[in-house]
């Protein structure tokens, strides 16, 4: 028994494809090559294939990681090329190494990831200006409030301390198009989603109270000068406790 950790892209119009369809992908991949995969044992017996963290529906990544325990040694590069001539388009295989006995789950290092975030402003504000207030809001420390999901449900946050950083190597792409790097917290433990910190910063300049849907707000209850739509959002990679990257 041996096992294969596997760095790949996902991009492209395999951004839709679900954590779950994943599974089934890299699955009928490996029966399609004849990789000798091993299965779990019970009633309904699946390939050994562990991902890291689920990427959000929709956002594309340079840093997913998938397991492949297989049942006899094979050579690594060998592998490599197999994945990337078998795998569907939109999902690109970059590295491989074998791992050593008794060596963890990819995400137990992991407590940040690095994203590279698209904005654009809206009408009535820079993108210099949106940079320097976005700057400001967060050389202050004061809190960032906004509506964070969890499993026992939705609840409004502080998300400050999440936020390493956020509007690093700002660049305006075009017209009032921007875009930014973001690092936040990751990992088994706290995680933030780019969109959620977007949203709780912007909501924060803007004045709007997290705990009420657009809907709830009054007439002038919220500054529009600083409403900014986000448009995509793409991991560069995960970095351990220190801020380095992960293999």
């Amino acid at each position: 028994m041996e096992k294969y950790r596997i760095r790949f892209c996902k991009e492209g119009r395999a951004k839709y494809i679900s954590h779950l369809d994943l599974l089934k992908v890299f699955t009928r991949c490996g029966r399609r090559i004849d990789l000798d995969l091993e299965y779990s044992q019970g009633f309904n017996p699946h390939a050994e294939i562990v991902f890291s963290a689920p990427l959000p529906l929709g956002m594309t990544s340079e840093a997913e990681y998938v397991d492949l325990q297989l049942a006899h040694e094979t050579d690594p590069d060998k592998l490599l090329e197999l994945l990337k001539r078998s795998l569907p388009s939109g999902i690109v295989p970059l590295k491989i190494r074998k791992l050593e006995p008794g060596e963890g789950s990819v995400m137990k290092p992991v407590r940040f990831a690095r994203y590279r975030l698209e904005a654009r402003t809206g009408e009535n504000i820079t993108p210099e200006i949106f940079f320097d207030s976005v700057k400001r809001c967060l050389d202050s420390n004061e809190p960032v409030m906004t509506a964070k999901k969890s499993k026992s449900g939705t609840k409004v946050v502080d998300i400050r301390p999440m936020i390493v950083s956020f509007g690093t190597d700002f660049k305006v792409v075009e017209g009032n198009n921007v875009s930014f790097e973001a690092v936040l917290a990751a990992g088994n433990e706290v995680n933030l989603r780019p969109e959620v910190a977007f949203k709780g910063i912007v909501d924060k300049l803007s004045g709007t109270d997290p705990s009420k849907t657009p809907e709830d707000a009054a007439p002038g209850e919220t500054d529009d000068s600083f409403l900014c739509e986000l448009l995509t959002a793409r991991k560069m990679e995960f970095l351990d406790f220190e801020q380095k990257p992960l293999w």
